[in-house]
């Protein structure tokens, strides 16, 4: 009966709302994502991208006297509230300015972020109920593999990501980062500092960037595919260039946090979240990304478990039956090759990965865990602007690119460049699918070859 389950999902939302920033962050990220929880759950729990009940003006008063001191009101002029999150909420303010030239002064739009009070200490409070809960789980829980998954690393990491953005001087830093990295991209646009503003802990001033935002904008320009298609590109290009060439991505980039212009820019907001990594993390990241999006499932598994058993060998342990787990690996991309578009099921294949590993013994890094749910949230905008876009085409030329810039040209080119058999599937659309059967006169595995077409 919809109108329970629509009840049940409110009463949800409520429970939510009353629980700490980390749960209402996992829900922001949930409710973006209607291929894996369903679109009536999504329209009740997008809510809490933007719209999470705001603290009491006392509160943002005390903020700003702390900011910028008692005559803060002779400084900027504060509006209407224009949105709530887990962190904080954003006022549409105004400065004062003086022209130089005739020394009047002059109204300027800003956008004022202000922390909720508390926050420290209720995610604080999540974390340590996540991480007893994991601990309970992994040592009393009915599925002993779950330990494989490397659950309390991403819990860590995860931690790391929220306690962050609860410093508000970190986002304005990040604000300055990301202007830097796209400059020289028409397409991006992000918020920025203001000058005589400084950014404190629980306060941010930024520019004030209108738009409509990504949902809005979708639902108004559902009959102009061809425009939805070309954002789509766009945003897919974004992406990849903070994961393959700047290693350093917006981490929170669910559809409450992005805008569109009038002239179809997009505009970047809540930069709080964002994931880097240091040299051998960001390169199995690009390899295991690289792989999936080039659809060789084989590869990415291969160097899932160099990464697995690297960090099992002080404990003498490894991955167990590795070219099964290569096998299962295989059937997630050759599934995800055919009409079913990968991001359509994209839960149904994760679920599947994170099972392999488990049986398999494969530890998941935790920096690529913390990436893939950074490119799960991220995809989110993908399926609201065009769920059917050929990703590989557009990430292969900047994957490409940030391999040139790490002197790994030629060995990448190897794997993402054109091979005969996609030559042969683009002239006779026959697909060739090539994996390897092992047995006990042959351990290594015979190589065997299925050649098939689209409609057979």
């Amino acid at each position: 009966n919809s109108f329970y389950v629509g009840w049940y999902y409110q009463l949800c939302l409520y429970c939510v709302e009353a629980s700490g920033a980390a749960c209402i962050k996992i829900m922001q990220w949930a409710g973006s994502r209607p291929d894996m929880f369903g679109r009536e759950f999504c329209a009740v729990f997008s809510k809490l991208q933007d719209s999470t009940r705001p603290h009491s003006w006392k509160h943002t008063e005390r903020a700003m006297i702390d900011a910028f001191g008692k005559e803060w009101k002779s400084k900027i002029r504060m509006g209407q509230i224009l949105g709530s999150g887990c962190i904080a909420q954003v006022y549409k303010g105004v400065i004062f300015e003086k022209d130089e030239e005739t020394g009047a002064l002059e109204e300027r739009p800003v956008a004022v972020k202000v922390r909720h009070p508390n926050v420290e200490d209720d995610i604080d409070a999540d974390l340590d109920i996540m991480r007893v809960s994991i601990h309970l789980l992994e040592n009393f829980g009915p599925v002993k593999e779950l330990k494989w998954l490397n659950l309390p690393g991403f819990i860590e990491e995860m931690a790391v990501m929220l306690k962050t953005q609860l410093d508000l001087r970190k986002e304005g830093e990040h604000l300055v980062q990301f202007n830097k990295n796209f400059e020289g991209n028409p397409c991006v646009v992000f918020p920025k500092l203001i000058k005589g503003f400084d950014p404190t802990k629980r306060v941010l001033c930024e520019t004030f960037c209108d738009g409509k935002p990504l949902m809005e904008f979708v639902r108004d320009n559902k009959a102009d595919q061809k425009l939805l298609t070309n954002m789509c590109k766009e945003a897919v290009k974004a992406v990849c260039q903070m994961i393959f060439l700047d290693n350093f991505t917006h981490g929170d980039l669910h559809p409450g946090n992005v805008m569109v212009t009038d002239d179809y820019k997009f505009v970047l907001l809540d930069v709080g979240i964002t994931t880097s990594h240091d040299e051998k993390d960001h390169r199995l990241i690009s390899d295991v990304l690289a792989s999936f999006i080039r659809k060789d499932g084989r590869r990415a598994a291969m160097h899932m478990v160099d990464s697995s058993n690297d960090m099992l060998k002080s404990a003498g342990d490894k991955a167990i039956d590795e070219e099964e787990f290569f096998k299962k690996i295989e059937l997630v991309t050759i599934a995800a090759s055919g009409k079913d578009y990968f991001m359509q099921k994209l839960g149904t294949y994760i679920s599947y990965i994170c099972d392999a590993a488990s049986t398999h013994h494969v530890m998941l890094n935790q920096a690529f865990i913390s990436m893939a749910l950074a490119v799960k949230v991220q995809e989110g905008i993908a399926l609201a602007l065009d769920p059917a876009v050929k990703t590989a085409e557009i990430a292969v030329p900047i994957i490409l690119e940030g391999e040139r810039r790490n002197g790994r040209l030629g060995e990448r080119a190897k794997e993402l460049l054109p091979s005969f058999d996609d030559i042969r599937y683009w002239l006779t659309g026959e697909k060739v699918i090539r994996y390897s059967v092992s047995s006990g006169d042959d351990p290594k595995g015979q190589h065997r070859v299925v050649v098939y077409k689209d409609n057979q």
